[in-house]
């Protein structure tokens, strides 16, 4: 039998053990730090605008780069920016001209327009695409007020995110609503119960009416309203049971009609008719009607309307319909009402 030498009998047991390592011990290989895109740059031009909305167009382009400015993905210029360091005086190294030349260079170029038709404006944009001249997209918004520009704008801008952005995960583009409002040129009828402050504020004079009126400007609504007031009497030894009914055609119009709260005032003429006995009166011929009111509007899905509203009957307060100080000053409907717009 052959037999190793003690050194190298050593040295082959201790070989394996040398290279076997346990596979968690291996290093690691070297990993790549994760590369970040470099933003796409945009540049914004001030939106031209007709004289009637001039001075709305500064603001409203600032607010779409501001809003455009909030993704990490793009970096925003306007020529605002580069005039306002040129204003600091911090054009000494050129390091506000090199800014400009590099948003001359942008990609991406964003253009809009805001014109007035009446009451209502028109903001259009187009997002065009410097390398291939192409427009990506040419978004715009229709409002019937000033008040709801600023919502436009930001609308326009995130659908110009959108199409830049398409990360599943970014913020989702929200157009612009019906504009919380029915479309121009519809229909509406609703019901109304009312309680009418004639002679004190602690009279319960309980009535009703309906409605119908026909929207033929989104601001502005015509309507037709018949009811029935039942007044009774407080007085000791003043018999009450006087039914008041009420016809009127008037105007209603419109605050904020971008929004589902919409605050609204109105005038309406008419005539009343007086049934039965409250105090020296028996019965009444017609009795004109000039009422002034004003109230609030809740509209759901775009349809459904509830409505508070104060209103005074200036014509009876200065006739009156009996006696005893009624209608001599204090006269002041409550209603609430329930309003469907087709």
């Amino acid at each position: 039998m052959c037999r190793l030498p003690p050194l190298l009998l050593l040295l082959l047991l201790l070989a394996p053990a040398a290279d076997a390592r346990p596979a968690s011990e291996a290093p690691a290989p070297p990993t790549p730090e994760a590369e970040t895109p470099a933003p796409m740059r945009l540049v914004l031009l001030p939106l031209k605008a007709d004289a009637e909305a001039r001075e709305e167009a500064p603001g409203l382009t600032a607010l779409m780069a501001s809003r455009l400015a909030e993704s990490p993905r793009l970096a925003v210029s306007t020529e605002s920016d580069v005039q306002a360091v040129r204003t600091a005086g911090a054009c000494a190294d050129g390091s506000c001209e090199q800014e400009a030349a590099r948003a001359t260079k942008a990609r991406y170029v964003v253009t809009g327009r805001l014109d007035a038709f009446g009451s209502r404006f028109l903001l259009t944009a187009t997002l065009m695409d410097s390398e291939s001249g192409r427009a990506l997209l040419r978004p715009r918004a229709e409002v019937a007020a000033r008040e709801a520009l600023p919502r436009a704008a930001v609308s326009l801008a995130d659908q110009i995110l959108a199409t830049l952005v398409p990360d599943p995960n970014a913020r989702a583009t929200s157009p612009l609503p019906e504009e919380g409002r029915p479309s121009q040129g519809s229909f509406l009828a609703g019901v109304r119960i009312n309680n009418s402050l004639i002679s004190n504020l602690s009279t319960f004079n309980p009535g009703g009416d309906v409605e119908l009126g026909y929207q033929f400007h989104p601001e502005w609504v015509v309507f037709g309203q018949l009811g029935l007031t039942f007044v009774t009497s407080t007085q000791t030894g003043t018999k009450g049971g006087l039914n008041v009914v009420p016809g009127v055609l008037g105007l209603r119009h419109y605050h904020g009609i971008e929004n589902p709260l919409r605050p609204y005032w109105g005038l309406g003429l008419g005539v009343q008719l007086s049934f039965g006995e409250f105090g020296i009166f028996r019965q009444t011929g017609p009795l004109p009607t000039v009422i002034g009111f004003v109230g609030l509007e809740y509209l759901f899905f775009n349809h459904l309307g509830v409505q508070l509203e104060a209103s005074t009957n200036i014509a009876q307060a200065t006739l009156g319909l009996a006696d005893g100080g009624l209608g001599s000053g204090l006269n002041l409907d409550l209603n609430a009402g329930i309003v469907w717009h087709f």
